[in-house]
């Protein structure tokens, strides 16, 4: 495969808020990564590693040994030889976490509300890969590396009349392209800052935000630098809990995208997007909660060649919650204040996409995280995607000429599963699962006719880990 055709590779990522798609399930949630914590002052310190052992079916994400298959276009058959690659893997996690008056100071009580709160964390995840089968050992050798995330958030007089707050993030994330060659992986460096102004009348019972965020994605292989853009979101969130355990919400965003090579893929171009919701948030009883979002979205993307393709539809959510302990008050931030919940949904949402220029998502999801017998912990998330992406071209007009792909439609599975024995409040023996798939076969080809050659971007893919760690 030459690297200037990987554009197709990257169908299987989206230019999404998330770069934390391969992380650990316990990093991904505060609850589960942190423990009671040691007290150093006004702050509160969370220490941790984690060591996890495991096997991955399919690194690279292949679609596996096809040696003919017709393109989405159906006009031509294409040789395609992908063959999967597994590996055994070695993931070391160190992590440190604070946050200034934290959980336990709020347990001992007393004092004004601070006019400054401070957190922040750090996590770097070493992989080590070694091929399960010899002949693979000169693809796998080369792929061990180093991803890592680090943040800090400053709130300004929280739970006052005014408000702020300011933020930043960095996040490496380290994923493989199907091609094996290091050369073409798709490692790339998430940067986002931001800051807000929030005013809280009445004690909080009307609130609003308004904020400003920066998103730079940069990828480190030459191949894909042509990708580098930034984004910034103004953003607007309001909530008025006009009834005690019930709150109408609101969410809006502006978002400029700017790809920054003089190079960039001339077929998808710099855009703006909009979206805005409304919605309630409140508990149906002690036990159960439900979410309900509904608004509309669209993009103005302007590519410099080919027609322009945008989204203009509806987006929304749809979420039943239940809380096997009882909740007498709103959740803070739409997040259960409980460790326990389960939680059964539905998104239809949108995002810019590196192959045509969006993507419209329709998911279906079961999100449960609980905590029994005090030793315990399961985490389980997974859901079923529909995915719809406009045509992609390769180059200029007339299109019925370029076409790479015409509109097509995905569905995809993905399930993650985490459970953790405590043998002691700090010290933890955990396993977990994830699965991904793709059900149907996608074939996009290299190039116009006569081109040879193309990508199949399905792929099944499992994940299994057996891990230690301990935690503060």
């Amino acid at each position: 495969m030459k690297p200037r055709f990987l554009i197709a590779a990257l169908g299987l990522a989206y230019a999404s808020h998330s770069a934390t798609t391969y992380a650990q399930a316990f990093l991904s949630d505060p609850r589960l990564v942190e423990g009671r914590g040691v007290k150093a002052g006004d702050f509160e310190l969370h220490p941790g590693i984690a060591a996890e052992g495991g096997y991955d079916s399919n690194y690279f994400q292949r679609s596996g040994e096809i040696t003919t298959r017709p393109d989405q276009t159906g006009t031509r058959q294409l040789d395609i030889n992908e063959p999967r690659i597994d590996v055994w893997r070695l993931r070391l996690t160190p992590s440190f976490s604070f946050v200034s008056r934290g959980a336990r100071a709020g347990e001992e009580g007393g004092g004004p509300l601070p006019a400054l709160t401070l957190s922040g964390r750090l996590a770097a995840s070493f992989n080590a890969l070694f091929a399960a089968d010899s002949q693979y050992s000169d693809q796998v050798k080369n792929q061990d590396n180093v991803s890592a995330l680090a943040g800090l958030a400053l709130g300004i007089f929280p739970g006052r009349t005014w408000g702020g707050d300011l933020s930043a993030d960095y996040n490496r994330v380290i994923e493989a392209s199907n091609d094996p060659d290091t050369n073409n992986a798709y490692r790339r460096d998430v940067v986002r800052g931001g800051a807000g102004i929030s005013w809280r009348p009445g004690g909080g019972l009307f609130s609003w935000r308004f904020g400003y965020q920066a998103y730079a994605t940069l990828f480190e292989a030459g191949d894909f630098t042509n990708l580098n853009n930034i984004r910034h979101s103004l953003q607007l969130a309001g909530s008025w809990k006009f009834l005690p355990r019930t709150a109408l919400i609101y969410r809006g965003n502006v978002s400029w995208l700017e790809y920054t090579a003089s190079n960039a893929p001339r077929t998808l171009g710099d855009g703006q997007t909009f979206d805005s919701q409304i919605g309630i948030n409140g508990l149906i009883s002690n036990y159960f909660g439900f979410l309900g979002m509904i608004g509309w979205a669209g993009s103005f993307y302007e590519p410099l060649e080919g027609p322009a393709q945008n989204y203009d539809s509806l987006i929304g959510q749809a979420q039943l919650t239940w809380y096997p302990s009882p909740q007498r008050q709103l959740p803070r931030g739409e997040a259960p204040v409980g460790l326990s919940s389960v939680a059964l949904g539905y998104t239809r949402n949108f995002g810019a996409s590196y192959l045509g220029t969006y993507f419209q998502r329709d998911r279906g999801y079961l999100a449960t995280t609980y905590f029994f017998g005090e030793r315990f912990v399961l985490n389980i998330n997974g859901g079923l995607s529909h995915i719809t992406r406009p045509a992609s071209f390769f180059g200029p007009v007339p299109p019925q000429a370029n076409v790479q792909s015409p509109e097509a439609d995905e569905n995809r599975i993905d399930a993650t599963a985490f459970l953790e024995y405590r043998i002691t409040g700090s010290v933890g023996v955990n396993a977990t699962f994830r699965y991904d798939t793709m059900l149907e076969h996608h074939v996009y080809a290299f190039g116009p006719p006569p081109t040879p050659g193309g990508d199949d971007l399905y792929f099944q893919r499992y994940q299994v880990f057996l891990g230690v760690r301990w935690f503060l």
